[in-house]
C-alpha cells in the first residue's frame, strides 16, 4: 500500500510507525541472544520483514539499508549484514507477487540463496571446514526462518497496519490451512530450539565436569607427590628445586592438556625464559567453579565467532598445601569440538526434517478437512435469514464421520436455532455464575477448615490430615518422619505488654520467617505461639540441620511498628516410628521434648528421650498434687538451727517446708517450689509457711522455751504480685507473736528486679521490727555495690562459697573481702552449708556471726527441735 494514497492526517502516524519499525530493527541488531558458542540470534529481520510489508518495497528496502550498514559498522560483519540486505530486496520482490505467503519466500530464498552462499563464503574467505561450518550454516539459516515466521504471524494475527495508521480498520480472516500450517512449524520449531540449547548447555556442563575431573585428578597427583618429597620452593629458587618441579610437571604432562605451576606472585617456575603467563592473551568467559574457568582469546578478531570460541580452553587452578604454589591446567576446548558439534548437527538435521514432515501433514490434512467444512460454511451462511424467507439449503455432504454428525447436527438445529442459542448463552451465563459461586464457597470452607486465619498457613486439622499421608506416602521405604514442636519464647509478655494486635503481627511475620526458612519441611500453626514442622528425612543430621535453621530465622529482631523486638523459640523433636508407633505418640512426645527445651534455655532444641516421658509425668503428677496438698495439709516444716560463732549456742533457726506426698513419700522443696513458682501456687504456699511458723514459735514461747528468731523464706512473687504487708501482719496479728521474733530471707535477685519498690516495703517492715536477711549471697547477681542501700540485718554467703573454703584461697579471700564488706555496714553475716569442723573452725577465724548447716544439725521436724531447743536452754 502507497503511503501518498493515506490521508495527510495519518501521514505523521505512518512516518512515526516506520521510524519505531526501524528503530526496533536496530535494538534488535544491537542486543542480540547469544546461542551458541559465540553464535548469536537476532531478531532483526522480524522488524525489517513487517516494515517490507506495511510500508513497501522501497521504505522497507531503505530500513534494511540504514540497519545493516549501522550494523556493519559496529560489528565488522559484512558477510552477514549483506545476506540481510538482498533478504530484505529478493523477499519483498517475491511478495510482491506472492502477498500471503511471506514465509513461503523467505524460506525459498534461504534455502536456495543464503545458505549455500553463507556455506561457500566461509569456504573461501576464511578456510572453514566441517561441523563448524555446517553448524553456523544451519544456525544462521534456522535464525533466518524463525524471524520469517514471527513477522509472519505477526502480520497475520495482529491489527499492526491499524496501530502504524495505514488502515482504518483491520480486519484479516485466516483459513484453517494457514492456520494449521503456522501452529505445526511452530510446534516443530519452538521446541527444537529450546531442546538444542537445553542439550548444549547440558553437553556444555558435562565437557566441563570431565575437563575439572581430570584435571583435579592431575593436580592432587602433582600435589601429592611434592607434598611427599622434602624438597620445598623458596625465593632462592635453587636448582634442585626447579630441577624437581620440572620433573613433575614433564611426569604428568599429556597432549590432552599443559601444566604450569606459579608462585605467590603469580609467577611461572620453573622459568626458562620461554615461558610466559598467557592470561593477557585471554578473557574470562565465565566461572565455571571454584577452581574451573572458561578462556576465550581477546586478541583474534574472528568473523566466524565460533572459531574464536573453540580456540578458547578451560584452566584449572589449585593451590598446593601451604606451600603458596598453585598448579595451572590448561585444556584445549578442540578435544570436545567433534563430539559437540556433531550432536547439535544431527538436531538441525531432526528439525529440518520434521518441519518438512509437519508442513506435509497439515497440507494433506487442511486439503482433506476443509473442502467439506468450505461447504458447509457456505449453506450456513446468514442461515437465520435464509430460514425466514424459506430458501432451499442445499447441504453438503462428508464421508469424515464428524463432520457428517455436525452437518446432521445443522439440519436439526436450523429451525430454532435463533431461540436455542438465546436461551443456551442465558443458561450459561446462570450456570457460570453459579458455578463461580460455588467454587468461591468451596474454596472458602476449605479455607477455614484447614487453615489459618491469622497466618495462612495449614491448621492443626490439615496437619493431622497431612501426617496420615505422608505415612501412607512413606511406608516401607528408606524415609523416616520428623515432627518438631516450635513455641515463641516470652511470647505472652508481648500480648500483656504490648497488647494482642502486636502480638498477631508478630505471629505473621513468626509465619513468614517459618515459611522461607523451612523449605524442605511443612509448615503448620496449631494455635496461639505453637508452630509445627512435619517433613521426611533418610538422615537425622538433616532434622538436626533444619532445627538450626529454623532457631536461627529468630536470629535478626522483629520490626513492630518501628521497634526492634527480639525473641527465641524452643523446638521439640519426635521422630516416627523410632519414637512412637502411631501419630498421636509422635505428636505427644515432641510436645514434651519441646518443653524439655524450654526447660534448659531459650532457643534450644531438644530431641524426644523416653526419660522425657517420665520426668514430666511426675512433673505434672506433682502440679495436679500441689493443689490438694494446700488442701489437706500435707505439707510440714521442718527447722534448722543457727548456731552463734563466737559461744556456739543456738542463736536463731530456720523454717523449711516439706512435702510429704501420700504416693510418693517425701519431696525435697528443690522439686516442687519451681513448679510452684510456675503454677503460681507460691504465694499460697508462702502465706501457709509464714503462718505456720510464727504459730510454732508463739506455741514454744507459749511452752516455756526461750524466745528465739524464726527466719522464713519468701518468694519474690510477693514483692510484686502478693500484698506481703497485710500477709504479714495478718499472721502475726493471729498468732501474736512479736514481730522482733521473725526474719524474712529474700534471695539477692528481688532486689536487683525493682530496687525502689523493694527497698520501700522492706522499709515498711523493718519499722515494725522484722528482721531481713539476704539469702544466697553472691550467687546471681553482683550487688556489693548496692549494699550500702539495702535496709537488712544480715547477709547469708551460700553454701557454694563455703564448701572447699579451707583449701581454696582464692574463695576463702572473696569470703574474708565479703565479711569485712558487710561487717564495715554494720551487717550480720551467716555461713551457710557448714558441714566440717575445719569449715567452722575457718568461719570463725574469719569472723562469721552465725553458723548454719549439717555440722550442727539436718533440719528437724517440729518435735524433735522442740527437745534440742529444750538442751539449748538448760
Amino acid at each position: 500500500m502507497s503511503t501518498v494514497q493515506q490521508p495527510k492526517r495519518n501521514r505523521w502516524i505512518i512516518a512515526l510507525s516506520f521510524l519505531l519499525c526501524t528503530l526496533l530493527a536496530l535494538i534488535s541488531e544491537r542486543l542480540g541472544y547469544p546461542f551458541l558458542y559465540g553464535i548469536t540470534f537476532t531478531f532483526t529481520s522480524v522488524f525489517l520483514l513487517v516494515g517490507l510489508r506495511l510500508f513497501g518495497f522501497w521504505l522497507g528496502l531503505l530500513a534494511a539499508a540504514v540497519v545493516h550498514t549501522i550494523g556493519t559498522q559496529l560489528m565488522d560483519q559484512s558477510l552477514f549484514h549483506n545476506i540481510g540486505l538482498l533478504e530484505i530486496a529478493i523477499v519483498g520482490l517475491l511478495v510482491r507477487k506472492f502477498p500471503s505467503h511471506l514465509f513461503v519466500c523467505d524460506a525459498a530464498f534461504w534455502l536456495l540463496i543464503a545458505a549455500p552462499l553463507t556455506y561457500i563464503t566461509h569456504v573461501g574467505q576464511y578456510n572453514a571446514m566441517g561441523t563448524d561450518l555446517m553448524l553456523v550454516t544451519s544456525i544462521v539459516a534456522i535464525n533466518g526462518l524463525l524471524n520469517a515466521l514471527c513477522a509472519d504471524i505477526a502480520l497475520q494475527y495482529l491489527p499492526l497496519s491499524k496501530w502504524s495508521g495505514i488502515a482504518r480498520n483491520w480486519r484479516r480472516s485466516s483459513s484453517l490451512n494457514r492456520v494449521m500450517f503456522h501452529f505445526s512449524i511452530v510446534c516443530v520449531i519452538l521446541p527444537f530450539l529450546l531442546n538444542i540449547y537445553i542439550s548444549s548447555t547440558g553437553s556444555f556442563k558435562e565437557a566441563s565436569r570431565h575437563a575439572e575431573q581430570l584435571s583435579s585428578n592431575v593436580a592432587s597427583m602433582i600435589g601429592r607427590e611434592y607434598m611427599e618429597s622434602r624438597i620445598r620452593y623458596d625465593d632462592n629458587k635453587s636448582e634442585a628445586t626447579l630441577a624437581y618441579l620440572q620433573s613433575l610437571i614433564a611426569k604428568h604432562s599429556s597432549t590432552l592438556y599443559t601444566i604450569t605451576i606459579t608462585d605467590g606472585s603469580g609467577t611461572v617456575i620453573p622459568w626458562n625464559g620461554s615461558i610466559r603467563n598467557d592470561t593477557s592473551s585471554y578473557r574470562i568467559n565465565k566461572a565455571l567453579s571454584n577452581n574451573l574457568q572458561l578462556l576465550i582469546p581477546v586478541l583474534k578478531e574472528h568473523p566466524l565467532h565460533i572459531s574464536t570460541w573453540h580456540e578458547g580452553k578451560f584452566r584449572y587452578a589449585s593451590p598446593i598445601h601451604d606451600t603458596g604454589l598453585m598448579i595451572h591446567i590448561d585444556i584445549p576446548l578442540h578435544n570436545y569440538q567433534y563430539y559437540l558439534f556433531n550432536k547439535y548437527i544431527t538436531h538441525f538435521i531432526y528439525l529440518i526434517t520434521l518441519a518438512l514432515f509437519a508442513a506435509l501433514v497439515a497440507f494433506f490434512i487442511n486439503r482433506w478437512l476443509g473442502r467439506s467444512l468450505k461447504r458447509l460454511a457456505e449453506a450456513t451462511n446468514n442461515l437465520p435469514s435464509r430460514l425466514k424467507q424459506e430458501d432451499l439449503i442445499e447441504w453438503p455432504s462428508s464421508n469424515i464421520f464428524e463432520i457428517h454428525a455436525l452437518i446432521s447436527n445443522f439440519k436439526q438445529m436450523a429451525v430454532n436455532l435463533v431461540h436455542m442459542f438465546g436461551e443456551t448463552q442465558k443458561n450459561s451465563e446462570r450456570l457460570q455464575a453459579q458455578a463461580y459461586m460455588l467454587g468461591q464457597s468451596e474454596e472458602k470452607l476449605h479455607r477455614l477448615a484447614y487453615y489459618d486465619m491469622l497466618t495462612g498457613l495449614p491448621n492443626r486439622l490439615h496437619f493431622t490430615k497431612h501426617i496420615q499421608d505422608m505415612i501412607t506416602i512413606h511406608a516401607g521405604n528408606e524415609h523416616k518422619i520428623a515432627v518438631m514442636f516450635a513455641d515463641i519464647n516470652r511470647f505472652k509478655q508481648v500480648n500483656d505488654t504490648l497488647g494482642h494486635a502486636t502480638g498477631d503481627r508478630l505471629l505473621k511475620q513468626a509465619a513468614s520467617r517459618f515459611a522461607e526458612t523451612a523449605t524442605s519441611f511443612d509448615v503448620f500453626r496449631l494455635g496461639g505461639d505453637e508452630f509445627v514442622f512435619a517433613g521426611s528425612y533418610t538422615d537425622v543430621a538433616e532434622v538436626h540441620d533444619m532445627a538450626e535453621q529454623i532457631g536461627e530465622a529468630f536470629s535478626k529482631p522483629f520490626d513492630i511498628d518501628g521497634m526492634p523486638l527480639y525473641l527465641t523459640i524452643s523446638i521439640g523433636i519426635s521422630l516416627y516410628p523410632l519414637d512412637g508407633e502411631d501419630i498421636d505418640t509422635v505428636i505427644s512426645n515432641a510436645d514434651i521434648a519441646m518443653y524439655s527445651a524450654k526447660e534448659e534455655g531459650d532457643g534450644c532444641y531438644r530431641f524426644y528421650k523416653p526419660k522425657l516421658a517420665s520426668v514430666m509425668t511426675e512433673k505434672m503428677h506433682l502440679e495436679n498434687g500441689l493443689y490438694n496438698a494446700l488442701q489437706t495439709n500435707q505439707f510440714s516444716l521442718h527447722y534448722q538451727p543457727k548456731m552463734s560463732a563466737s559461744t556456739g549456742k543456738l542463736c536463731g533457726i530456720e523454717a523449711l517446708i516439706r512435702w510429704q506426698h501420700p504416693e510418693l513419700g517425701l519431696i525435697p522443696p528443690d522439686k516442687f517450689i519451681p513448679l510452684a513458682e510456675q503454677a503460681g501456687f507460691i504465694l499460697e504456699i508462702d502465706r501457709w509457711v509464714f503462718r505456720e511458723a510464727c504459730r510454732q514459735n508463739k506455741a514454744w514461747q507459749d511452752a516455756g522455751l526461750p524466745p528465739i528468731c524464726v527466719s522464713v523464706n519468701i518468694s519474690g512473687r510477693h514483692f510484686f504480685q502478693g500484698n506481703l504487708i497485710e500477709m504479714i501482719v495478718s499472721a502475726l496479728e493471729d498468732t501474736q507473736l512479736s514481730p522482733e521474733y521473725v526474719s524474712i530471707e529474700i534471695t539477692e535477685g528481688v532486689f536487683m528486679r525493682n530496687m525502689e519498690q523493694v527497698i520501700e516495703t522492706i522499709q515498711y517492715l523493718r519499722k515494725l521490727g522484722i528482721l531481713i536477711s539476704m539469702d544466697d549471697f553472691g550467687t546471681g547477681y553482683s550487688t556489693l555495690n548496692q549494699l550500702q542501700r539495702l535496709p537488712i540485718s544480715d547477709v547469708k554467703l551460700d553454701r557454694s562459697f563455703i564448701q572447699g573454703i579451707t583449701t581454696d584461697e582464692k574463695k576463702s579471700s572473696i569470703v574474708r573481702a565479703i565479711i569485712e564488706l558487710v561487717h564495715s555496714m554494720d551487717m550480720r553475716v551467716v555461713a551457710e552449708g557448714v558441714e566440717t569442723d575445719d569449715e567452722s573452725q575457718f568461719c570463725k577465724e574469719l569472723k562469721c556471726d552465725e553458723l548454719q548447716g549439717y555440722l550442727f544439725s539436718k533440719p528437724l521436724p517440729a518435735h524433735q527441735f522442740e527437745a534440742l531447743l529444750a538442751g539449748s536452754a538448760a
